[in-house]
């Protein structure tokens, strides 16, 4: 009896230190599995902040990859004039363009085809709750709609003719150079004197800055410029 009962204390014992060690085996196991938990979570966080960027880059890439070819191809023609201001929309930078150029994207060439065209960009207020705002690129071709007899004006609505060129933007400045270097918040090719054309001259250079929203919480946002060069612009200050 007595050697029954000692097996027994033994059994129970025994049966209690497995418990405890299954017990304890769990507990590590859910520390590492709140660990690689945290760990995932941290890594899914900027793998999504990374992909949030790269389609910013990308935005401001193919936005100042257009402005950039269509300044570029900038020049005067009677009847329409190169209107550049810098307005603001809520408080915010908000250029705005207007210029013809030989840069008129060609869509469908079945019914269109390359030429001058009178383009212009604007800023008009998104969907979200007027904190971001839309670039805008209307693009038409010379002799196919009426053109507008002065630069463009800020309105809430895309026109018709225009097309959404860039959205998740806070905002848009644009700073012009004469043939001296020196920089101008605005530049129009109106003439005072209207005898005098020579008056009438392009900017040599134009600099833009697209501003994105990166996170509209923390009002964190990423900044693009670029300066481009207007070749009639430069030929025209070198021949005066």
């Amino acid at each position: 009896m007595i050697g029954t009962n000692r097996w027994m204390r033994i059994l129970r014992c025994s049966r209690a230190m497995t418990l405890l060690e299954i017990m304890l085996a769990l507990l590590v196991l859910a520390m590492v599995f709140s660990m690689v938990a945290i760990s995932l979570s941290g890594s899914l966080r900027v793998i999504e902040a990374t992909r949030e960027q790269g389609e910013i880059y990308f935005r401001a890439q193919v936005a100042l990859q257009r402005i950039s070819e269509d300044l570029a191809s900038a020049l005067l023609v009677d009847g329409f004039e190169f209107i550049g201001e810098n307005g603001e929309i809520d408080g915010r930078p908000a250029a705005a363009l207007s210029f013809t150029s030989t840069a008129h994207v060609v869509f469908d060439p079945q019914y269109d085809h390359p030429g001058i065209a009178h383009i212009s960009y604007k800023m008009v207020p998104g969907d979200n709750d007027g904190d971001e705002m839309v670039l805008v690129r209307e693009d038409r071709l010379l002799g196919t709609a009426p053109m507008p007899e002065s630069g463009p004006e800020y309105g809430d609505e895309v026109p018709e003719s225009g097309y959404m060129l860039s959205d998740r933007l806070r905002s848009m400045r644009c700073t012009y150079f004469d043939e001296t270097g020196e920089e101008h918040e605005t530049w129009s090719t109106v003439a005072e004197d209207q005898d005098d054309l020579s008056l009438r001259k392009l900017p040599v250079a134009v600099q833009c800055t697209l501003d994105f929203w990166l996170d509209r919480e923390n009002e964190t946002s990423l900044e693009f410029t670029t300066k481009i060069l207007l070749p009639v612009g430069l030929i025209n200050a070198e021949s005066a």
